[in-house]
């Protein structure tokens, strides 16, 4: 191995080290250094045969990371296909996920860790922001209303039984 080719590879590995990439990102951070195409290959079939890159460990890191900020696994694809990850890769993962997956439970947990004091029961422009960033997370229309209407109805119950103990 040449110095280039060390070098190029030494650049990679610091990258790796600092988080996981995806092949495509790591071929774009060498050409931004103005290593040509060849030796990046080299480095990055290297990399992948010393396991230090990994399609399926930077999807699945990639979608909990953004899983984890509340979004929708489908959205995290969506944004792990904009940085280049491998659709076969990307969709053996989203299957692997998606069994973990409650759609309501999440996206009611997200909208109370947003909205603690139940702010959206007493403004309709403020339910109507909470539906626009739960759609924005990647939540379906159905699951949203369904989660907003199921809030409106715990709290409408928690008034009731209050007057009716007395």
């Amino acid at each position: 191995m040449d110095k280039q080719q060390q070098a190029a590879y030494a650049v990679a590995v610091r990258a790796l080290g600092r988080r996981e990439h995806c092949a495509a990102e790591l071929r774009h951070k060498l050409r931004q250094r103005d290593y040509p195409d060849e030796l990046i290959a080299d480095v990055v079939s290297r990399l992948q045969a010393d396991g230090y890159l990994s399609e399926t460990r930077f999807a699945e890191a990639f979608l909990r990371m953004r899983m984890d900020k509340g979004e929708t696994p489908w959205l995290a694809a969506r944004k792990a296909r904009q940085r280049g990850v491998d659709e076969t890769v990307l969709q053996d993962v989203l299957q692997a996920i998606d069994h973990d997956f409650d759609a309501f439970s999440v996206c009611c947990a997200l909208l109370n860790r947003r909205d603690p004091q139940g702010l959206r029961h007493d403004d309709e422009r403020v339910w109507r922001r909470q539906a626009r960033f739960l759609q924005n997370k990647g939540f379906d229309t159905a699951t949203v209303l369904r989660v907003l209407s199921q809030h409106d109805l715990n709290q409408h119950d928690l008034n009731e039984k209050p007057e009716d103990a007395r």
